[in-house]
């Protein structure tokens, strides 16, 4: 499984000999940020699955940023942020906000988001509007998104070993069986 990944994931020195990325090398040639060990691995699901709800275009930046300093696996946590996309953003968001409504104490209004069609001249209005329907949410969102991501991390980083140990103790298990 392993070297399935390694023979499909770019190669850091791809990634760091990049004419436009060249000058990220001394921080993107880390060898501990491409390694697929445990830890790493889990800690870069974990910061994806907390920057991936953050809004905007920003998110695959923010995680890598983040995951620079912690020695996480980058790819892990790039490709953990695409959890978000137009189709499942709103959903996490009224989720986010039921749970601040729950952390707070408020009671639950209406909070659909704002009615927009899908076309190219429309584009530019819908940005506006669902920043407007974000700032209307309040701090109650805030508090919620909070919560959220932090269960996410949570939940994604002990997955992510748990899952990481089963397929190893399988991995091992076929290999007894396969000597015997």
């Amino acid at each position: 499984m392993k070297r399935y990944l390694r023979s499909k994931l770019p190669r850091p020195e791809s990634i760091t000999g990049n004419k436009y990325l060249k000058w990220l090398s001394p921080w993107l040639g880390q060898p501990r940020l491409w390694h697929l060990h445990r830890r790493s691995v889990s800690l870069g699901v974990a910061i994806g699955l907390v920057t991936g709800l953050i809004p905007g275009p920003v998110q695959m930046l923010l995680a890598v940023l983040i995951a620079i300093p912690l020695r996480a696996n980058i790819l892990a946590a790039v490709f953990a942020t695409l959890y978000t996309n137009p189709f499942t953003f709103v959903p996490l968001y009224i989720l986010a906000y039921s749970i601040g409504t729950l952390v707070t104490g408020e009671s639950m209004t209406t909070i659909t988001p704002p009615e927009f069609s899908f076309s190219v001249a429309t584009f530019w209005k819908i940005i506006p509007d669902m920043f407007s329907w974000f700032l209307s949410l309040g701090p109650t969102l805030l508090i919620g998104l909070a919560v959220q991501s932090t269960v996410f991390a949570i939940v994604g980083y002990f997955g992510t070993m748990l899952l990481w140990r089963c397929v190893v103790s399988t991995m091992w298990k076929r290999r007894q069986r396969s000597r015997l």
